[in-house]
């Protein structure tokens, strides 16, 4: 190994002559290219999400790498942590990422509120989410949950306690429910829906099962049946157990 300052050196195997600070610039550029690549790799693989403002409904474009913003019209402040519930929990949400309930979660806050939710395990409370509820579990979903669309995954076997309110629903495994629909209900091959549907329209595949009533072109209007602090607290109330 030669000095950091060494002009020219020699072979030591061979003794032939040659400049170190001419071999160091003909390598510069290449290590020049090699870190240029590895910056414009990276920003290449950033992306960019739409996100909401809780408190005026403002949109924003932020990166998907951020963890937190500000809303450029009222200045309030937007969290944008994925939250993963694995035990006991009971504090209030609010964030513009996901929300996962695991299978050995128990969500118990009074108000959940969410880009999307994944929901494996116990929740009561009251869920508000912008995007995609993903349900898979057997047992019972106690809380009340209003989504822009709920999806009912393949192996679950669930019963809605409340009626959840949803812009649409898509229904891949077992579910008991009073859905109120906004726009399409649409049951898969895999899936069975048991209960009463108000919705803009209803599909079902070939091998999929409904049964019970359906209102089609209409919606239940009712306010959401929240869950009141006193429920949350009372310890006689049981819940589904999550699979």
């Amino acid at each position: 190994m030669e000095s950091a300052v060494a002009k020219t050196t020699f072979c030591r195997k061979c003794g032939k002559h040659f400049d170190v600070e001419q071999q160091f610039l003909a390598e510069e550029p290449a290590t020049r290219e090699g870190l240029f690549k590895k910056f414009t790799t990276l920003f290449a693989t950033e992306t960019t999400r739409t996100i909401e403002c809780f408190e005026c409904q403002a949109q924003q474009s932020v990166s998907s790498a951020a963890k937190s913003s500000i809303c450029p019209h009222c200045s309030a402040y937007i969290d944008l942590r994925d939250f993963k519930i694995t035990a006991a929990f009971a504090r209030n949400i609010q964030t513009q990422g996901s929300v996962v309930v695991a299978a050995k979660g128990n969500l118990t806050s009074a108000k959940i509120l969410c880009a999307n939710a994944h929901i494996h395990g116990k929740m009561h409370g009251n869920l508000f989410c912008s995007g995609t509820t993903h349900v898979k579990l057997k047992g019972q979903v106690f809380g009340s949950v209003q989504t822009q669309h709920l999806l009912i995954e393949k192996g679950s076997d669930v019963e809605f306690l409340r009626p959840p309110k949803v812009g649409s629903a898509g229904i891949h495994g077992k579910v008991s429910a009073r859905i109120n629909a906004e726009g399409m209900v649409t049951i898969s091959k895999t899936g069975s829906l048991e209960g009463t549907v108000y919705a803009k329209g209803i599909n079902v595949d070939q091998g999929g099962n409904f049964h019970g009533e359906l209102f089609i072109g209409r919606q239940e209007f009712s306010q959401p049946d929240l869950i009141s602090d006193h429920e949350l607290d009372d310890p006689s109330i049981e819940f589904g157990q999550a699979g």
